[in-house]
């Protein structure tokens, strides 16, 4: 907002200069106050379109795919070497490789200038590991807004988004700041001085912190001069506009659009690292397993200790496959001779598993046998997780309970628990 932007030989170029608060007068006021005339306060569109959509914020969860309980983290970065992707791109990996499958959904989204600058093929190159281990990539042009209206946690960085979000009333973790590159008097600059940052520590309990504590007063005080019109701008601009074009304006009112919802249910890994808990008592076995996209390790993001390696049929990855200790197949058929052939083919793995029907899955053994699990639901991959945890705790699998209550982060089987019954390996 300096003259020799605003002025050419001492005259206004513009005819109507349009900002989204009253305190960005006074700071047009002390740098060029020649242009006070032409200065009008008309809030933000964008801003307004993401505030109209709130009520159907639901609604925008529900298409990211964020089951009840379930945390939305968007990872947002503008563009140029000081962005969040330009200084830190494993963060993306490490946040999906850390915070637990059933507990966190996440998306990303880089600045369309991103996008132009290195080409679609490029960028999908580059984020293909993180979608494929779960993360929802968002298209340049659209998508952003809805997956700030979704989330739980923006992390960002200098960028607008990350100031959006903070007018939306979302936590905030910088992952980078590049202080140097916005007024530090502005909202925005005001917004990040303020703002929490993300450490080089583990990632989960800063995740969980920054979303349990929610906005400090001071990121609190800056988000709010993203407008002094909220879902005012729509009539305020085109009021502005026929004044400009000497026209009568309609007698409509000006509305205020709602944000696409972006349908993009992220992909089950097909490579997980699981963790299980048992406690046992007479009858039920009582299961806490805690899923992380193994996808990832290749890239420097190993899976927790204790954990063993779950993997799909469909992991395009050999390696992969090798290293299983669990190997699954999602499509009902012939159970029993899949799981003999792929553990032939496979020595390395101890246990397959594969539904039978739409009730039903088996998992088995090379030589001990097979256990078939009854109405498992959406626990039927991590009932093999469950049998390979009761047999290196030291016991059999013809001993396996009769019932088994899962819990999967937000979901558990509680109140009707798995039946399983032991089939031996000839029957």
């Amino acid at each position: 907002m300096s003259p020799e932007w605003l002025l050419h030989e001492g005259e206004l170029v513009a005819s109507s200069l349009v900002f989204s608060h009253t305190e960005q007068l006074d700071r047009l006021r002390a740098s060029c106050p020649a242009a006070l005339d032409a200065a009008l306060v008309a809030g933000d569109p964008a801003l307004d379109r993401m505030l109209a959509s709130i009520p159907l914020r639901r609604t925008y969860r529900d298409a990211f795919g964020v089951q009840d309980g379930q945390h939305l983290i968007f990872v947002s970065s503008t563009w140029g070497p000081d962005s969040l992707y330009g200084t830190t791109p494993t963060l993306i990996q490490r946040l999906r490789s850390e915070l637990p499958l059933d507990d966190y959904t996440l998306s990303v989204a880089l600045h369309p200038n991103t996008w132009s600058a290195h080409s679609p093929w490029q960028i999908h190159r580059w984020l293909d590991a993180c979608a494929r281990a779960g993360v929802i990539v968002a298209p340049p042009e659209e998508g952003w807004r809805a997956a700030l209206i979704a989330a739980d946690l923006v992390v960002g960085d200098h960028g607008s988004v990350t100031f959006y979000a903070g007018a939306l009333g979302k936590p905030v973790l910088l992952a980078n700041s590049a202080g140097h590159t916005v007024d530090p008097a502005s909202a925005v600059g005001r917004f990040v001085a303020a703002a929490d940052h993300v450490e080089a520590s583990a990632l989960l309990p800063q995740v969980k912190h920054a979303i349990a504590r929610g906005q400090s007063p001071e990121q609190r005080e800056a988000a709010a001069l993203a407008t002094s019109a909220p879902l005012k701008s729509f009539a305020l601009l085109r009021e502005e506009f026929y004044r400009l074009l000497a026209l009568p304006e309609p007698d409509s009112p000006a509305l205020t659009p709602a944000v696409p919802v972006l349908h993009a249910t992220p992909r089950s890994p097909a490579a997980q690292a699981v963790e299980v808990t048992l406690t046992y008592e007479p009858g039920v076995l009582h299961a806490t397993a805690r899923r992380f996209a193994a996808e990832l390790a290749a890239q420097g993001c190993p899976p927790p200790q204790g954990a063993h390696l779950v993997v799909s049929s469909d992991e395009p990855d050999q390696d992969m496959l090798q290293l299983a200790d669990i190997v699954v197949h999602e499509g009902p058929g012939d159970a029993k001779a899949w799981i003999t052939d792929t553990l032939s083919a496979l020595p390395g793995a101890m246990l397959a598993s594969m539904p039978v029907d739409d009730t039903t899955w088996l998992v088995g053994t090379r030589d001990v046998g097979l256990l078939s699990f009854t109405a498992p639901g959406p626990h039927g991959r991590t009932c093999a997780s469950v049998v390979l945890s009761w047999l290196i705790s030291g016991h059999s699998l013809h001993a396996f309970p009769q019932h088994v209550e899962l819990h999967t982060g937000t979901t558990r089987s509680s109140g009707s628990p798995i039946a399983c019954t032991y089939l031996s390996a000839t029957a």
